[in-house]
């Protein structure tokens, strides 16, 4: 039915004329990358995709500084091609609908009729043509008419988008990446805002979390199609002969700082984090404010003032509410709320680590081979845990569930597999992600 798709732009329309058409050309050019169609125009409150296919709506709806989507058909202008066109497209709707309403948008003043005639003879010929009624209060079905110089547009659904402002406006930043609810929304949350973003995940478990993660940052690429994935794997073993009560402050600590020279090293303008005020020990005002003393870039934190369960909700609306990363275990138990700096400062001297050395381990992952059952792994409770010396000689059975855990997740990962083919319900893990989820 459609032959063209309208789009609205959101602030974009507040800066200076400048500013505008920068923004502009930067919104057309990530449309351009996302969608493959022939032309696309830049005019006068509209861009304009000459061509129509439904599964470019669901694209451009990830897309931000796009406020609404419309799709469209068109046509040259001229009173009697808006009747003709009406009636036509209004037959798609026949027998669905009782109610009625006309709502005329007339772009090109220099055209003879204002907006409320040419609704009175739509709304006229509609009504002769299918004895429907009018209802402006509460119709069933409303038909735009958008009047151009050259073309008039008909919609009759408007779709809302992201919002905000284009991709790359404002910059680039890395985000602290842990495939949970918080760093991911926290990516949606600050995209509308004019980053462009890519993402830094620190696995202090093994390469079976990884996939987890990847699974999550997978899914996020329908928002940022064009972001990477760095990983670092960091050792978190060294922690436990620092000052008890403050290892998880180092752990941020070190992972701040790991944040902080890679952004400087590949011009990132800023690190962004899933943080939400109070939520957790590291999360504290006072903690908050230690870490940002200990780096000399821009920390945004987009959830600062968001509560857990309006995290999730948005989680769910993103779609990784069911594939998020598990939570990994606390490094301790108690750790202090109100910490120190100048004991963190002497606690973070004692590790002595070479940052400067340490990122350059940071690497991109392009992609990983993610097997669907090793994602969804059962509780500790409903599973039979056997390690690699007992995989040859234990007898498995069809209708329980096992865990199989080896050092690397190499020789689990193909007795899991084995068990599989013949029907046993098996899944794998290393035994470092294994630690960190408390499944041993």
């Amino acid at each position: 039915m459609y032959n063209c798709i309208m789009i609205g732009i959101d602030e974009i329309w507040t800066k200076s004329e400048k500013i505008k058409k920068k923004m502009i050309n930067m919104l057309i050019n990530d449309i351009k990358n996302r969608i493959n169609f022939d032309k696309i125009e830049n005019r006068r409150g509209r861009i304009i995709i000459w061509g129509y296919k439904e599964e470019w709506i669901n694209i451009l709806r990830n897309i931000p500084g796009i406020k609404n989507i419309y799709p469209s058909i068109y046509f040259e202008t001229s009173i009697e091609n808006i009747k003709k066109y009406s009636l036509e497209f209004f037959s798609n709707f026949i027998g669905n609908i009782n109610k009625f309403k006309i709502s005329t948008k007339r772009i090109d003043k220099n055209f003879p009729y204002r907006s409320i005639e040419v609704n009175k003879i739509v709304g006229e010929e509609i009504l002769n043509k299918y004895k429907l009624k009018v209802d402006v209060k509460n119709p069933e079905k409303i038909l735009y008419i958008e009047i151009h110089q050259d073309y008039t547009f008909i919609y009759d659904k408007i779709i809302n988008g992201l919002g905000g402002l284009p991709e790359g406006s404002e910059g680039r930043g890395i985000l602290l990446f842990s495939g949970g609810s918080d760093s991911s929304v926290a990516a949606y949350i600050i995209s509308k805002r004019g980053l462009k973003i890519d993402f830094l995940f620190i696995n202090i478990a093994g390469d079976v979390y990884l996939q987890y993660v990847y699974n999550v940052y997978n899914k996020l690429k329908e928002y940022f199609p064009n972001s990477k994935l760095y990983v670092y794997n960091l050792d978190i073993g060294h922690l436990f002969n620092v000052r008890e009560g403050y290892r998880q402050i180092l752990f941020k600590v070190i992972i701040y700082k790991l944040a902080e020279k890679f952004a400087r090293k590949n011009n990132y303008d800023c690190i962004i984090t899933g943080e939400s005020l109070g939520q957790v020990s590291s999360q504290t005002i006072d903690s908050l404010k230690v870490l940002d003393s200990l780096v000399d870039i821009l920390v945004l934190r987009p959830l600062i003032g968001f509560n857990k369960n309006e995290i999730l909700e948005l989680s769910k609306k993103i779609g990784v509410y069911d594939i998020r990363a598990p939570e990994i275990c606390k490094i301790e138990n108690y750790p202090t709320t109100k910490p120190k700096i100048d004991i963190v400062i002497s606690e973070l001297n004692k590790l002595n680590i070479n940052f400067d050395n340490e990122i350059k381990k940071i690497r991109e992952i392009n992609n990983i081979n993610i097997e669907e059952f090793n994602l969804k792994i059962p509780d500790k409770k409903d599973l039979i845990i056997i390690k690699s010396e007992e995989f040859s000689k234990y007898n498995f059975e069809k209708g329980k569930k096992y865990l199989l855990i080896c050092k690397n997740g190499v020789l689990s990962k193909y007795f899991a597999k084995r068990l599989r083919d013949i029907g046993i319900e098996a899944y794998y893990m290393d035994e470092k992600t294994a630690k960190m989820l408390k499944y041993i």
